[in-house]
């Protein structure tokens, strides 16, 4: 069992170096939004534990912090975090949608910060042919017509295929790596299966960085482009 706390710095902290970071990440994503709709976002990592959670949860702040309707969406569904990070039991949520047709406004939480949730719920057999479902790009559908900016919290990329699924549905893919953590090998890998798979994109998070390093952010958010992959 995990006993991890996911800390919503944007929230508990807001002007400390951290809380600043994500703003400058939201500040980021904002202006590659500029020429493209970017309102589902999809956060993952390579592996456990990289803080794809934890960003996940703080750039929701950001944005509901600026007053945009913002809610967060749990579809790591074999293990699943958001209801940990706002300390909700995980007794109705996705599964409710999918197996009880329960309609979306009887699964939407409230959350600390003025943010809404749908979390997991019960566990599913074969979430990859779930989130593939018509009913799950309905549900996204339905959450684009109500929310200014969806957040997606997705598995891992190496751990099963479910990332690259949801890439599918999303409009970008925040890719997090943890700071001194996350194996170069892993990530490299992970990134280019994402590429392999089209999903877009658009940059990468270096989680765990201490905001009192020389030449660091907490948080500094990078755009690929064609220069830097070829490097």
């Amino acid at each position: 069992m995990e006993f991890f706390e996911y800390r919503n710095v944007v929230i508990e902290n807001p002007n400390s170096l951290e809380a600043e970071a994500y703003r400058k990440l939201e500040l980021n994503i904002r202006m590659l939004g500029l020429d493209k709709d970017l309102k589902v976002l999809q956060t993952t990592s390579p592996s456990p534990k990289d803080g794809k959670t934890t960003t996940a949860i703080n750039l929701a702040a950001v944005y509901a912090e600026r007053g945009l309707k913002t809610i967060i969406v749990d579809l790591d569904l074999r293990r699943p975090k958001i209801h940990r990070a706002f300390h909700k039991a995980n007794d109705v949520g996705f599964y409710d949608y999918i197996v009880d047709d329960k309609k979306i406004e009887d699964i939407i939480l409230k959350g600390e910060g003025n943010i809404d949730l749908i979390l997991s719920g019960e566990r599913l057999s074969s979430p990859h042919i779930v989130l593939q479902s018509k009913k799950t790009l309905d549900m996204i559908e339905q959450l684009k017509s109500i929310y200014d900016v969806i957040i997606v919290d997705s598995p891992p990329v190496l751990s099963v295929t479910d990332a690259f699924v949801i890439s599918k549905i999303v409009d970008g893919v925040i890719f997090v790596v943890a700071f001194n953590q996350t194996k170069k090998d892993e990530a490299k890998v992970a990134l280019e299966q994402l590429q392999d798979k089209k999903a877009n994109i658009l940059g990468t998070v270096f989680a765990n960085v201490n905001p009192k390093m020389s030449g660091y952010n907490y948080n500094y958010y990078y755009r690929e482009t064609e220069e830097d992959e070829e490097q």
